[in-house]
């Protein structure tokens, strides 16, 4: 059978789901759309049910009119505070990272590397940092305080990373490129070479980025429950080195993201205040074990008990939820075979009186 070549866009973390649990079930994604095309094809039909869920649409009428009332009011939460001074340090240290690289390049040494680390410091990421720098202070202005709570705030914690990720990497090439010049006395310049592609790298961050505040910009707080609360997840577990413990935690996002938005509010409400707060702090004192250099066999244990406890949370509500669907469906069809029989529709034992 001849084969054809089928592009389309995603999301980038629904596709990074979807190749983690492709790889969990041994497919790959490849395997996982034909299966999925070959049973539309044949049964007509999407394999699946589709539909809205009330709760979360109320939830997010109610979002609307609560960002309707407070519309004027120039509020900072304290987390939009904490997010702000991070943005500005990261900004600050990029700024004097490419100040001190610039300024230190020797007028001896020439050739085309040297001359690519002068474009990049002293223009092309210069210009980029200004222009990072410009948006968060845009952001943050006077008039757009108000907007900011209506917005996704997960991506904007992306920004912040890709911006701290920024920072760290010129940082690193400030104390290594720097004594490099200093020591340098002469002969080939090509040792400077690995430090213009670094420097590139970097540029190319930071184009990066203006398609994630672009992201912000337009998301909603309305969407972001699943999102937000795997953005705690990934912040408590980032410095987590146990590997274990990691893939738990990646087959709780995963499941989070499948079921999470679905599920009631007051289970949501519960997550949020107790189950996840008693997974953040499980990680806070694995992570300090790890620092510590003891045993953290019994920590990480504590770290997949609150894991599993959660995901059971989320899988027992799912399942409640689809007994329930299965029942409610069971009585619809009850119901209309009784009424058919009244009817005189079908044939039963049910005959209208008269």
């Amino acid at each position: 059978m001849a084969q054809v070549m089928v592009n389309f866009r995603l999301d980038e973390e629904v596709k990074k789901d979807m190749e983690q649990a492709c790889k969990e079930m041994g497919l790959s994604m490849t395997a996982a759309f034909t299966i999925f095309a070959t049973k539309v094809g044949k049964e007509k039909r999407i394999p699946f049910e589709i539909r809205a869920e009330p709760h979360r649409l109320e939830s997010c009428r109610r979002q609307r009119r609560g960002g309707e009332a407070r519309q004027g009011r120039e509020e900072t939460t304290p987390a939009l505070t904490q997010m702000q001074e991070r943005l500005e340090q990261s900004g600050a240290e990029i700024r004097r990272s490419l100040t001190a690289v610039h300024t230190a390049i020797p007028a001896a040494i020439t050739g085309l590397p040297m001359e690519r680390i002068r474009l990049l410091c002293g223009d092309e990421l210069k210009d980029k940092a200004a222009g990072a720098a410009g948006a968060v202070r845009a952001l943050f202005s006077g008039q757009n305080a108000g907007l900011l709570g209506k917005k996704d705030l997960s991506v904007l914690d992306e920004y912040a990373d890709g911006l701290s990720s920024i920072a760290e990497e010129l940082r690193e090439i400030e104390h290594t490129l720097i004594p490099a010049m200093k020591a340098w006395s002469g002969g080939d310049t090509g040792v400077f070479e690995a430090y213009a592609r670094r420097l590139a790298a970097v540029s190319q961050k930071f184009d990066a980025l203006s398609p994630v505040m672009q992201r912000f910009l337009c998301s909603t707080a309305c969407d972001s429950g699943a999102r937000a609360v795997k953005a705690r997840i990934r912040q408590a577990a980032q410095p987590i080195g146990t590997a274990y413990v990691q893939t738990a935690l990646e087959i709780l996002e995963l499941l989070i993201s499948q079921d999470y938005d679905s599920l009631d509010e007051q289970t949501q409400a519960h997550v949020e205040a107790d189950y996840l707060q008693t997974l953040e702090l499980t990680l806070r004192e694995l992570r300090q074990a790890e620092q510590a250099g003891g045993d953290v066999n019994g920590k990480a244990a504590l770290c997949l008990r609150a894991v599993n406890v959660l995901s059971q949370v989320i899988v027992d509500n799912r399942r409640t939820r689809q007994e329930w669907d299965d029942q409610r469906l069971e009585a619809e069809v009850t119901a209309l075979e009784r009424l058919a029989v009244l009817r005189g529709d079908i044939g039963g034992g049910m005959k209208p009186e008269g």
